[in-house]
């Protein structure tokens, strides 16, 4: 379980992201932050809360993560006008358009608010700890938790929906046993992903 540590889990999440361990650092508090870079970007792992700080451009809050880190880059980056809340009405005309258009999500908002479900759940903090753990530390269920957004996202599925499916996938660790918890969890999200595409072709 070491390997799920906080830090432990930031320090793959970051290496996922590409993300490079370039050194370390004294806390104040004692111990050895984590240095990292990626492009002209710098971030600090606090060994003690694995909480992380963006150094360059400096933000005076820690992030919970890395995908804290990426949808925050991700909105400082983004052009005025592109950015939901400089979103002009729309013309009130008597038929709606046919597609969503900028009212959909964004693949990271989509997941956050995913998180968001999961965190309201019954033992939500664990449950969203655990998620974020797996997707630090596994690819394979990174990768299956992304296709399961990014299905969800294209057929219209709701985030809370999502967060159900995790839910079961972490019930069934119970009936699983061995080194291949995180590859069964894994499965079932890729089936999760088939089902939904399945419903809406039926």
């Amino acid at each position: 379980m070491a390997f799920f540590h906080r830090v432990n889990a930031m320090s793959r999440q970051a290496e996922l992201m590409n993300w490079l361990d370039i050194g370390r650092v004294s806390n104040p508090d004692g111990g050895k932050d984590i240095l990292l870079a990626r492009n002209e970007r710098g971030a600090r792992i606090d060994w003690r809360t694995g909480e992380v700080w963006l150094m360059n451009p400096k933000v005076a809050e820690p992030f919970a993560d890395f995908l804290a880190v990426e949808r925050w880059l991700t909105m400082r980056d983004m052009p005025t006008a592109d950015k939901p809340a400089a979103a002009a009405p729309a013309p009130a005309e008597p038929e709606a358009a046919p597609e969503p258009g900028p009212v959909r999500d964004t693949l990271p908002a989509f997941q956050q608010k995913v998180d968001a479900c999961l965190a309201k759940a019954e033992g939500g903090q664990e449950l969203l700890e655990t998620k974020q753990a797996f997707e630090a530390g596994s690819e394979p269920y990174l990768e299956a938790s992304t296709e399961l957004s990014k299905t969800a996202l294209e057929l219209e599925v709701s985030p809370a929906m999502v967060a159900t499916f995790h839910i079961s996938a972490f019930a069934a660790l119970a009936e699983t046993a061995g080194a291949d918890k995180l590859e069964r969890v894994a499965a079932s999200l890729h089936a999760a992903a088939r089902q939904i595409r399945a419903s809406v072709a039926a």
